[in-house]
């Protein structure tokens, strides 16, 4: 991985809305035009899902170490909105939201770590 923590977080938020709402069975009639039609949408992630898959277990984890932060992290990066934002769904405020989000990101930046150091002994 090249990403740092941030960028890691920032483009999970977008994989886990990527193909939202988009039905299982696609007639070819609706493809056709889906992918032929100029579409306004979010940025596509610039993440595997791989990548994707592993920071989701990482926030996973968190939850099950502080729940409140895990919850935290999710609101900011996978609906993009603002501290004072995150604050007002969670009730909590602005200055406290960011102290988790350090916190959050330091987690992962841990776990991340932590990864890398066992496979660089197992190489």
């Amino acid at each position: 991985m090249t990403y740092d923590a941030e960028e890691l977080l920032t483009q999970w938020g977008r994989w886990v809305w990527q193909g939202a709402g988009i039905p299982r069975y696609v007639s070819p009639s609706f493809a056709l035009m889906r992918d032929n039609v100029a579409q306004h949408s979010v940025p596509s992630a610039a993440i595997t899902d791989e990548e994707a898959m592993l920071i989701d277990s990482i926030v996973a984890r968190m939850g099950r170490r502080d729940q409140e932060m895990a919850t935290c992290v999710l609101i900011y990066y996978a609906t993009g909105r603002t501290m004072h934002g995150v604050g007002q769904v969670m009730n909590l405020h602005r200055l406290k939201v960011r102290e988790l989000l350090i916190a959050g990101k330091c987690y992962v930046e841990a776990v991340l770590d932590m990864k890398e150091q066992i496979a660089q002994k197992a190489a």
